[in-house]
């Protein structure tokens, strides 16, 4: 029976652990950690997991058990032990793919972002050189009509001027947090 009171001790280390690691708050827990071929209970704390390799360890010690009976519950409480031990060494790569995906989210948005602005960019410059154009052909002309249009044109000239001067503003920004 020293391997019984082994197991016994190796499953109250593995509580203290599920408490600390239970306690931590931590975002997109898996809401269950074992294959229900493995453990009955379904539940986001690992210390429900010991508790019930505790409850078969429990089960076992009871002398009305048949030899066959007995076997079983070795052999489910190695693999529960077992599979508890190689959760708590992996807790820490459980969690790394969320922190990972949260900040490859965050560089894509950024990345979106800035090939939005330099779109945006790109087509005020355009918009730029066609307003240069129409002002070129405008101010050939001599009539009132024409140094109308090309006020107005000259107007929103310089809007788009100032509208570049912002999304130049905006890349600068962007470029500085990156």
């Amino acid at each position: 029976m020293d391997l019984l009171a082994t197991l016994n001790h190796q499953l109250q280390q593995l509580r203290q652990q599920a408490e600390t690691i239970d306690q931590q708050q931590v975002a997109g827990r898996p809401q269950n950690w074992f294959d229900s071929a493995l453990f009955s209970c379904r539940s986001p704390q690992l210390t429900d997991y010991v508790a019930e390799a505790q409850r078969n360890l429990r089960h076992l010690q009871q002398s009305n058990l048949s030899n066959m009976a007995k076997q079983r519950l070795v052999q489910r409480l190695g693999e529960q032990t077992s599979a508890l031990t190689r959760a708590f060494r992996n807790v820490d790569t459980r969690r790394k793919p969320t922190t990972k995906n949260k900040l490859k989210a965050v560089v894509q948005q950024i990345n979106a972002s800035s090939q939005q602005l330099y779109q945006q960019l790109s087509d005020t410059q355009e918009f730029e050189r066609r307003l240069q154009d129409m002002i070129s052909l405008a101010s050939r002309e001599n009539s009132a009509e024409a140094i109308q249009r090309t006020l107005a044109l000259h107007a929103r000239l310089g809007r788009c001027r100032k509208a570049l001067s912002d999304i130049e503003r905006q890349i600068q920004d962007l470029e500085r947090r990156s």
